[in-house]
């Protein structure tokens, strides 16, 4: 079964999330049918769902994994695999 990373950017997105949505796409290519990636722009009812004042943020199964920045490419992989990929 498939990991659902939800992502959450501004819209537009700042630099911050116009990054994450370049590494995203790279780890999507990477992990393929491993994970669900659902990509969240702007407001979203989603954000109050989770508590989340800022962006970009990552959600990983229904777990708030990086709030504020865009994470390191190694960062990211690790909370996928503390995630269980």
């Amino acid at each position: 079964m498939a990991i659902k990373v939800e992502v959450f950017v501004s819209e537009p997105p700042c630099s911050g999330g116009r990054n994450l949505l370049k590494l995203i796409e790279k780890i999507k290519e990477e992990y393929k049918d491993r994970i669900e990636i659902e990509i969240y722009r702007g407001i979203n009812p989603k954000l109050n769902e989770y508590g989340i004042e800022m962006g970009p943020a990552i959600v990983i199964d229904k777990d708030i994994r990086i709030i504020g920045v865009c994470p390191s490419e190694e960062t990211l992989r690790e909370a996928l695999r503390e995630a269980g990929l």
